[in-house]
């Protein structure tokens, strides 16, 4: 029996893939980036979320830690940063550098936009730090509680009208995190 090209033993022999067969695999990889096209578009607004939430549990816990010392904290604010400070013996205010205090850089694209009220800045705001962002605010969290009403405001960079609040109130439960 001879033997022809495309041919063994009296059947044809086929080579790729049907046409349904890539209509599935295209289904597929439809369904699948549609699942996973949500949560990458999301992003930047679940970091903004998550930084708003993060500072707020900071804030609470060095204001309970102040409260339970019996000495003050100073948080200072700057459009990308922010850095937890006490005072020395002389009064001086020095930057904390233990975890969760230390100072800490906003992820790329998030920025604070402003802090409302802040305590007057009284010292020369960038003596000794070459090279760091401007001061926005200085925001003053006494061992007696938190006495004034506060709120610090984040947003994505460039600023697109989304914006978390954090907002500080006298009392218990005083520290909440507030979309605008």
């Amino acid at each position: 029996m001879a033997v022809n090209r495309g041919v063994v033993y009296g059947e044809s022999v086929e080579s790729g893939f049907t046409l349904l067969e890539i209509m599935l695999v295209i289904v597929i990889m439809a369904v699948t980036s549609m699942m996973v096209a949500p949560s990458y578009f999301t992003a930047l607004s679940a970091s903004v979320d998550d930084e708003g939430k993060r500072l707020a549990q900071v804030l609470r816990l060095a204001s309970e830690e102040a409260t339970l010392s019996g000495d003050a904290y100073r948080v200072r604010f700057r459009r990308h940063s922010y850095q937890f400070q006490s005072a020395d013996a002389e009064g001086a205010w020095q930057t904390r550098q233990q975890p969760p205090y230390q100072p800490y850089d906003l992820p790329e694209g998030i920025q604070i936009v402003e802090v409302k009220p802040s305590i007057p800045l009284k010292e020369d705001a960038g003596a000794g730090e070459k090279g760091a962002e401007a001061v926005l605010a200085d925001l003053l969290l006494p061992a007696e509680g938190i006495r004034q009403i506060a709120n610090i405001v984040l947003a994505p960079e460039p600023e697109d009208g989304r914006r978390l609040t954090v907002q500080l109130r006298p009392g218990p439960g005083g520290i909440a995190v507030k979309k605008d």
